[in-house]
């Protein structure tokens, strides 16, 4: 394989850049950019141990910095692999890579250094899917989710099913080629397959949670101009992110932000003030926020305590009825004249909260637990959070029921046998064991440039 190079760090000033190589020329490359401060060669370094030293190209002395080499297969990706931790300085970071491709190096495609430690049996598929997962988490839960299934989680899962059927499948094969030796194909065969069909099931049933996890729920605020909605996204994201003023419609184009609330991820959506106006770039602005609420799994109604009910409350109100949504009356430290009556005989959930003071914020963040489990689950790695790896749980598992069913009903080794195979191949493709190139290709793809 050609040594590969990359940044991997995000490609923005920061404290601190790392460029990384792995390929058998890391070392060699590695040497035409770093000058260790004793000026030892890379190959006379102890592996995993930091070494300072000046960084040039063509000539020019372009920073100073640390630079480590790791020895296949004693690294990431099984290869040989040397990493520069360098200032955060993109245009010498770019400077040090060009030098390097300069110098033989390829630039890495996307999730390539992840690609190579699955091809040399670093990593599983399920475990460097689940390195994409961390890498993209947006929420702590999800976060520690991927890290437990980075760990093998699910990916022992796979592997017990996989071993299991290809012990089955060879004792079936000797059956088969050997009939005169009287070979006992299926010592208790529908247990085995029962265990396998039990685990799978149990997994794919995390699939919900999993998705809502890794995904989110679209949640969208509605309510009158100068309800407290901005103030109630930017107390829930814990930061000013929309801009708040006592004058109406400051709000005019929606707003995203993606909190965690009970244990849920929300991508919450903040919008114009419903309400009629002849200002047509507001108007717009309604009409956004209409269409957000429309496509929205959730809404949060937001209503004005200290005033009494108005024609554009109940217009935003319709909006939430027959609808999963918490009503939430907003400025509960002021003097109430809102009837909460007749509100909580039309909606489940009627929250007073108070964007200022943060009162009934915990009253929101436990409903929507009880709403969506999310405190419920133990997110440890055992919770499935990708729909590839659920598809071919499903072929294996109809696989395996078809298989059971050909036990049960007494036909012949070879059509079992048939039943077997498809579902070993099926769980091929969660471990990685027996998958196609193109799959490969598609799942590597999604990764950063430099994982």
């Amino acid at each position: 394989m050609d040594t590969i190079a990359a940044l991997a760090t995000p490609p923005m000033s920061g404290a601190i850049g790392i460029i990384r190589l792995s390929g058998s020329r890391s070392f060699a490359l590695l040497k035409t950019v770093f000058t260790e401060s004793k000026g030892l060669p890379p190959e006379r370094w102890k592996p995993r141990v930091m070494k300072m030293g000046k960084v040039t190209a063509d000539g020019e002395l372009l920073d100073t910095g640390m630079a480590v080499r790791m020895v296949a297969p004693y690294s990431y990706t099984g290869e040989d692999m040397a990493e520069l931790y360098l200032h955060g300085s993109i245009p010498a970071l770019r400077a040090v890579l060009e030098a390097l491709y300069k110098a033989g190096a390829v630039p890495a495609k996307p999730g390539e250094f992840t690609e190579r430690a699955f091809l040399h049996g670093k990593l599983s598929l399920s475990q460097a899917e689940a390195v994409m997962d961390l890498v993209s988490a947006e929420t702590r839960d999800a976060a520690r989710n991927a890290a437990g299934q980075l760990n093998g989680r699910v990916g022992r899962v796979y592997a017990e099913a996989y071993d299991t059927l290809s012990e089955m499948i060879a004792r079936y094969y000797a059956a088969v080629d050997y009939p005169e030796e009287d070979i006992d194909a299926d010592p208790l065969p529908a247990v085995a397959l029962q265990t396998v069909l039990d685990s799978l099931d149990e997994l794919l049933k995390t699939l919900g949670k999993g998705l809502l996890l890794r995904e989110g729920l679209r949640c969208s605020i509605l309510g009158k101009p100068n309800v407290g909605k901005s103030s109630l996204l930017n107390a829930f994201a814990g930061h000013d992110r929309a801009i708040v003023s006592p004058s109406p419609g400051t709000t005019r184009d929606t707003l995203e932000e993606i909190v965690s609330l009970g244990g849920v991820k929300l991508r919450l959506t903040d919008g114009a003030g419903i309400r009629e106006t002849r200002d047509a770039i507001e108007e717009a602005g309604v009409a956004r926020a209409r269409n957000a609420a429309e496509s929205a799994e959730l809404l949060f109604v937001v209503l004005d305590g200290s005033e009494e009910l108005s024609k554009e409350d109940r217009a935003a109100l319709d909006l939430a009825r027959d609808r999963t949504s918490l009503v939430l009356i907003n400025k509960s430290d002021l003097p109430q004249k809102l009837e909460r009556e007749q509100l909580e005989a039309a909606f489940l959930h009627v929250i007073p909260v108070s964007a200022k003071t943060g009162e009934g914020l915990d009253s929101v963040d436990s409903t929507l637990r009880r709403l969506f489990d999310g405190g419920a689950t133990l997110y440890d790695g055992s919770v499935l959070t990708n729909e590839r790896q659920a598809g071919a749980i499903r072929r294996t598992m109809d696989a395996v029921r078809n298989a059971l069913s050909g036990l049960k009903d007494g036909v012949t080794h070879d059509a079992v046998l048939a039943e077997l195979e498809r579902a070993l191949a099926s769980v091929g493709e969660l471990t990685g064991r027996r998958v196609r190139e193109e799959i490969i290709d598609e799942i590597f793809a999604r990764f950063c440039v430099g994982k």
